[in-house]
């Protein structure tokens, strides 16, 4: 359907006012079209209406119980709002299902961790091929014992210290006092969609949702007792990096960064902040030189940030990666870029033959960190010298070493959606937005 088609267009642009309004058209032509609500439940998703795309998923999974793509968007929202009991359920019907969905067995990992279901989700970490968040569930069950303990009797002191620092006149609450318990909360979820018809199989391994027998019943949500609540503040508690460290990426995918001095940064998705903090819009630089032309645009316009403070950023759906360069040179595409050093030297440029305004790209090179903030998972790919790889524009997030990248052109002269690259090094790919 033309309108679907559109709407998936305009979902993988990030433009989501204009998707809805394609699939609200698509559905003003069949309303009980499946395939259209699921598209429609992932564009109300993406612009943050979890509850809405609860709702429709909820729906779409009770009248569609053998559906397993719809079963795993709902156990991706679940997951997403913190509902993660509800989520290993419905994540648990996936993988026992289709017991070669490497994704999904990943995602009910995911859902076991936050559970606190460590011994779970390492089987389904195994099984999903996720190395290093089977180390991770190995780190943390292999913890010392009193560690937990001293974390939470941490907080503890902080409370108290901050209850007595209130007169009794100025305190509107009595003293209480917390109770003992241990519960270990797991790790962050993610999103990753399935879009098909009813029937339709699934696309090959690593991404694929579940099939529901009538007979089936979903299982019985664990009934935990409540949470301590120095526990539950110790559990997510947002710690800064390291003396000198600009970058921490904590549980849950929250980017806590550190300016002391300078720091160049996008602010989008920041929702905490201290400290005296001044912020200055950044423009491009071209052969050494500042131009006119602003870094970045709106929201997502990049800053000099001055001061002394932490600012607390939220993923909003995508995900941060800290990387570090050691006398390197990495490319990324402008968008990708959320915050760097000032120790890295940086340049503005554009793949050639792209169209004027598009394929911006900023260049790295020195030694120092940056963070890059991406939508979907990330995956390099080799070059060999004598190789030419040929890549989709919107896959392109940058790459390393001597790479030649050249936007292709078709008959008409006009840019494709395609680039052409030559040369040796690595190219670093996003994975395509659903459609």
């Amino acid at each position: 359907m033309a309108h679907l088609h559109r709407a998936g267009e305009l979902l993988r642009n990030n433009q989501l006012q204009e998707a809805d309004s394609e699939v609200a058209l698509a559905l003003d032509l069949r309303s009980d079209d499946v395939r259209a609500r699921n598209l429609l439940g992932l564009v109300r998703f993406r612009a943050g209406r979890h509850e809405e795309a609860l709702q429709l998923y909820r729906e779409l999974v009770g009248a569609e119980p053998d559906d397993t793509s719809l079963r795993l968007n709902l156990g991706l929202v679940e997951l997403r709002m913190g509902r993660h009991d509800e989520a290993a359920a419905d994540l648990e019907r996936v993988v026992e299902k289709e017991p070669t969905n490497l994704r999904a067995h990943g995602y009910f990992g995911l859902a076991l961790m936050r559970s606190g279901d460590f011994v779970r989700a390492r089987e389904a970490f195994v099984k999903a091929g996720q190395d290093e968040l089977v180390r991770q569930v190995d780190e943390r069950m292999a913890v010392e014992p009193d560690a937990a303990e001293r974390a939470v009797s941490e907080v503890r002191r902080a409370a108290d210290k901050g209850l007595r620092a209130v007169t009794d006149e100025a305190q509107p609450f009595a003293p209480a006092e917390a109770d003992e318990g241990t519960h270990a909360p797991g790790d962050p979820g993610e999103d990753g969609w399935q879009v098909r018809a009813p029937g339709e199989p699934a696309p090959p391994p690593v991404a694929e949702p579940h099939q529901t027998h009538a007979h089936e019943r979903a299982l019985p949500l664990r009934l935990d007792s409540p949470l301590p609540i120095a526990e539950f503040a110790t559990a997510r508690l947002l710690r800064p990096g390291k003396a000198g460290e600009p970058f921490a990426i904590a549980e849950g995918g929250m980017l806590v960064l550190r300016v002391d001095g300078r720091l160049p940064t996008r602010t989008f998705g920041a929702i905490a902040s201290t400290g005296q903090l001044a912020f200055e819009p950044m423009t491009r630089r071209a052969r050494g030189r500042a131009t006119d032309e602003s870094f970045g645009v709106g929201i997502e316009s990049m800053f000099l940030t001055t001061g002394k403070g932490l600012i607390v950023v939220a993923p909003r759906g995508a995900r941060f990666t800290a990387l570090a360069l050691s006398e390197d040179v990495l490319y990324l595409r402008e968008a990708a870029l959320f915050s760097f050093e000032e120790t890295l030297h940086w340049e503005s440029g554009r793949i050639p033959g792209g169209a004027p305004g598009s394929s911006a790209v900023i260049q790295l090179r020195g030694t120092g960190r940056c963070v890059m903030r991406t939508a979907r998972v990330t995956f390099c790919a080799k070059i060999e010298p004598g190789e030419t790889l040929f890549v989709g524009e919107e896959a392109l997030l940058g790459w390393i070493g001597r790479v030649i990248p050249r936007q292709l052109k078709g008959s008409d002269g006009e840019p494709t959606p395609y680039i052409e690259c030559t040369g040796e090094g690595v190219l670093i790919l996003e994975e395509p937005a659903p459609i």
